[in-house]
């Protein structure tokens, strides 16, 4: 998963070249602190304010960016009409024309370039839609698999395109059309050049009234006689379609409005994360990734949520207090945690049991504990040492003695800013064994209220397993046995389920199907179907040129077929595990959840408070072009 921004985005040239991972690895070593984009972009979007012009004036070689000409260097290695990957160029050729089909849905031109005289279309919006979910916000539906033949000519894609250039309005960023090509294959035995593609199509568009957006998976039939592909044949293999009112939106962005009045916000938190990159001391590879986490709680005891912001290293963590009037208030001086070390998580809560919210915060080395001392202030209280590489925290009261424990994830070992570990022999990708090593801190605080905690990780069982690439982890009593377990999510390879008995630990992971190997990066627990049993949502990585190439015959064509599934199974995306009591049942697919995109973290919540739990991924990686917000 820890991947350079330009190799992100030639993963396919990686997946093709996994049989030969240490050498993919060397080369994502030395580019992995580079940013896409060349110094002209960098400038561009990192001045949202006044920046002096001797800022402006720095060489983007010394940031570290990826120059243009090293850019078209790794583009004319990864070609895919001279390496043998035929159907890579192939799906590269569907895919422009896709693109120029999906313009058409919002400004007039012609199809002659983009379908044969064969053309065949299913309807592609079905005619009858099945009704799923209404509240008086969002209208959502269902269209089956179309079972009758597709009809000839253009009649159903030029209904579509029509329909949707009469209706939308507004401007042009507030419209997409989007494919994603996930697989590929070519038509065996026929003189024609035929292949069919499977695409993920969406499109999002206003009207007068509403924000419409339609999600299908498609089948697509190309001819490929001439130079550019043309569309023989569509059929629809799945649909859904949402609409919602403009008038009552569901959520509003009040960044601005909550923290405009910090300075803070407008000489730091404005300007993004790809300002800061090229001006901080990064020494660390996660620092690349802008993965610091976010901690609330209520510190002052006014029955109000606050927020810690943890930070990259130089820049100062954050304290907010929130006002009644729901403006944020950046109090980190006078409460003491203006912090400038390299944190990464941080969890606010009641570790010393005295009725007040103290902060725990990971940062590269160790993790600080401070007590609140319930005046408006911070007191730091123990330092707990832990590998270099923090990744994050989780609490809870493991052995039921009434305090809360600490249980710390750790990623990369020796983490020194050049190296992720996988410059030797003994780095798997698909099941990495070599990462740092996570901790328990056992809660030992006595009536006397000061802070103290012991390593228990050799003790309670949890040195089990326990050198793979952590990210985060949950607790959870999954076995309603009374007792707290513990989920881990696990970059390159397996996650554990460690079953708590009485205060000791078994990874029981692989027998119960929750190892789930793939680029675990977040966990998060609910009864989803509401059956009393607590089910599993990991965030992994979907990658359409991952599922492309790992489907080809050539792919690592010398290895073990489980092997080859391993490596399918790290394009697919999330996974929504549902407990079924002794063991878990994969629902990602049946449900509709695997496609995360490049996930980093997941929450189950009701956001629409009708019992239910409802899924919010966050996700996106370091490629905009401009800092737009989006992910």
């Amino acid at each position: 998963m820890i991947i350079s921004n330009y190799i992100k985005l030639r993963i396919t040239k990686a997946l093709k070249t996994l049989v030969a991972m240490t050498v993919i690895f060397l080369c994502i070593i030395g580019c992995s602190k580079n940013d896409s984009s060349d110094s002209s972009q960098v400038e561009e979007r990192s001045n949202p304010t006044n920046i002096s012009p001797k800022e402006k004036t720095i060489n983007p070689d010394e940031l570290g960016v990826i120059s243009k000409n090293k850019v078209a260097e790794w583009e004319k290695i990864d070609d895919p009409s001279e390496d043998g990957w035929k159907t890579e160029l192939l799906a590269n050729q569907a895919n422009k024309q896709l693109k120029k089909l999906g313009s058409l849905f919002f400004k007039e031109g012609s199809l002659n370039d983009l379908v044969s005289s064969l053309i065949a279309t299913d309807p592609l919006t079905p005619e009858s839609l099945e009704l799923i979910f209404k509240d008086k916000t969002i209208t959502v539906h269902k269209g089956s698999k179309n079972e009758n033949q597709p009809k000839a000519g253009t009649q159903h894609l030029e209904k579509e395109l029509n329909s949707v250039r009469q209706k939308r309005t507004g401007s042009d960023d507030a419209n997409h059309a989007k494919f994603k090509i996930i697989s590929i294959k070519k038509e065996n035995g026929s003189a024609q050049k035929k292949f069919t593609t499977e695409v993920l199509f969406s499109l999002n568009f206003r009207t007068e009234k509403s924000i419409i957006e339609k999600h299908a998976k498609w089948s697509v039939q190309w001819d490929g006689e001439q130079e550019k592909p043309k569309i023989d044949k569509i059929r629809v293999l799945s649909f859904n379609q949402t609409s919602s009112s403009q008038s009552e939106k569901i959520f509003t962005d009040v960044t601005g409005s909550a923290l405009g009045s910090n300075d803070c916000y407008k000489t730091q938190l404005s300007y993004g994360m790809n300002h800061w990159l090229t001006r901080l001391p990064v020494r660390a590879m996660l620092n690349r990734f802008g993965t610091p986490g976010i901690s609330i709680g209520d510190v002052n005891g006014d029955g109000l949520e606050d927020i810690y912001l943890c930070q990259e290293p130089g820049l100062p963590n954050r304290l907010f207090i929130q006002r009644k009037n729901g403006t944020l208030m950046d109090v980190s001086a006078e409460w003491g945690v203006d912090w400038l070390e390299d944190s990464r998580s941080a969890i606010i809560a009641d570790f010393d049991n005295d009725g007040d919210q103290d902060l725990a915060v990971a940062v590269y080395g160790m993790v600080l504990i401070a007590e609140n001392d319930q005046q408006k202030h911070f007191v730091p209280a123990i330092t707990l040492k832990t590998s270099w590489s923090t990744a994050s925290l989780a609490a809870a009261d493991y052995d039921n003695d009434g305090l809360l424990d600490l249980y710390v994830c750790a990623y990369v070992q020796e983490d020194n800013g050049e190296s992720i570990g996988a410059a030797n022999n003994q780095f798997v990708y698909h099941d990495a064994e070599n990462g740092a090593s996570n901790l328990l801190f056992k809660n030992e605080t006595r009536q006397s209220g000061k802070l103290s905690f012991v390593n228990a990780t050799e003790e309670v069982g949890l040195n089990i397993n326990n050198q793979r690439w952590s990210f985060a982890a949950s607790w959870e009593d999954f076995d309603n046995d009374g007792d707290q377990d513990l989920y881990v999510a696990n970059d390159y390879g397996r996650n554990n389920l460690y079953r708590n008995d009485a205060g000791k630990f078994t990874d029981i992971a692989a027998n119960t199907n929750t190892e789930d190997s793939a680029s675990g990066m977040s966990v998060t627990w609910a009864d989803y179907d509401r059956d009393g049993r607590m089910d599993l949502y990991v965030s992994n990585m979907f990658s359409a040129a991952g599922n492309r190439i790992t489907e080809q015959q050539q792919f690592k064509s010398k290895t073990t077929d489980k092997i080859r599934d391993r490596f399918r199974r790290f394009a697919r995306g999330n996974t929504l595990l549902r407990n079924i009591g002794s063991s878990f049942e994969d629902k990602s697919i049946i449900a509709g959840v695997n496609m995360g995109r490049w996930a980093w973290g997941s929450n189950f919540v009701d956001f629409n408070n009708d019992s239910l739990a409802d899924l919010v991924v966050a996700n996106g990686y370091l490629t905009s072009k401009e800092e737009t917000g989006d992910l």
